[in-house]
């Protein structure tokens, strides 16, 4: 097995608001080896972007890591200083943003943003670091990339303002990348052409990527290993095809289950029934509960635990343990 190069340990992340303090992410575990791509799933809101901006320490003026560990290299990002954390990112760490329109600075040509992190990072005079950049941009497919880093990113098609982001975050060799939703505001040609990019980019610059997404079509094609993640929890985690063939967390069954397949024909496509609970009033069971088909009475009454119920395969729901007596077993109505 690779060695670990990222592990989260029990990673808490709050933020202040007028009604208190509300938990993102509460009680989050997983780990990322080298060479090995992981996906975080789940809706919006729970939790995935916070895990990411957590590891980079990015978040808002508003927002905390209350409790835990994130060991990068076994260093523990969460006490390092922010001077440290600023050569950290874009060196050993790099990030793929959402939306590279909103992520590129519209006043800036795309030669100065990409020099402006590889003469920082990697020492380069003015001249060598326009040379690095450009041949960055050749290395993700761009045409004519000596004119292209003298364009401003409003010239460039949202596919090409993509590839620019993943050169960007290449041009320092990071050891990890974390692509956050990286080809939701693609097409479906271009979505292709940039995963079978950052496929290409595992293989070849052995980099780990940890992938933010709620598609699970781009999980199946990209991931080593999957972490679904459900109102701030990681609810289920295993390798990609143990997670589609025998997935046993009912909220992940529910994920696959409403995702469209070419092969079949719907008049209406299966959906979960209800809504993620606020962090303002999260459940004292399972936090999913209101909105399984199978909850018992244990699942409203107390929260399962997070094990391991086969080998690698970490699940947290009373349907995989133990329970007490029969009253625990009954069936509830939700």
């Amino acid at each position: 097995m690779n060695e670990k190069l990222l592990e989260i340990k029990n990673l808490k992340t709050y933020f202040k608001t007028e009604e208190g303090e509300i938990p993102s992410v509460d009680d989050v575990s997983f780990e990322i080896r080298k060479e090995e791509v992981v996906a975080v799933v789940g809706e919006s809101g729970s939790g995935k972007s916070v895990t990411s901006l957590s590891i980079m320490k990015l978040l808002d003026e508003n927002g905390y890591i209350k409790e835990g560990e994130i060991l990068f290299e076994e260093e523990d990002l969460t006490k390092l200083s922010e001077s440290t954390m600023r050569r950290l990112r874009g060196d050993d760490i790099s990030m793929i943003f959402q939306e590279p329109l909103t992520s590129l600075n519209p006043v800036f040509t795309i030669g100065n943003q990409m020099a402006e992190s590889v003469r920082l990072h990697l020492k380069m005079s003015k001249k060598e670091a326009k040379e690095h950049s450009i041949n960055m941009l050749k290395k993700v497919g761009i045409p004519r990339a000596d004119k292209v880093i003298d364009m401003f990113p409003h010239s460039l098609s949202g596919g090409m303002r993509q590839r620019v982001m993943i050169a960007m975050a290449l041009s320092c060799n990071p050891k990890l990348i974390i692509a956050d939703e990286p080809t939701t505001a693609l097409d479906v040609t271009i979505q292709a052409q940039i995963l079978r990019l950052m496929k290409d980019i595992v293989k070849e610059l052995e980099t780990s990527i940890l992938l933010i997404t709620h598609d699970l079509g781009v999980v199946a094609e990209m991931a080593d290993r999957v972490v679904v993640m459900y109102a701030g929890q990681v609810v289920e985690e295993t390798d990609v095809f143990t997670l589609f063939k025998e997935p046993k967390h009912p909220y992940t069954v529910g994920l696959i289950e409403s995702t469209p397949k070419v092969t079949e024909l719907y008049e209406k496509l299966t959906s979960i029934p209800g809504t993620v609970p606020s962090p303002l009033d999260y459940p004292i069971g399972c936090r999913f509960a209101d909105r399984c088909p199978h909850a018992m009475r244990v699942c409203i009454e107390r929260e399962p635990a997070y094990e391991e119920v086969e080998n690698h395969h970490h699940v947290k729901c009373w349907l995989h343990q133990e329970v007490e007596n029969e009253r625990d077993r009954e069936k509830v109505n939700v």
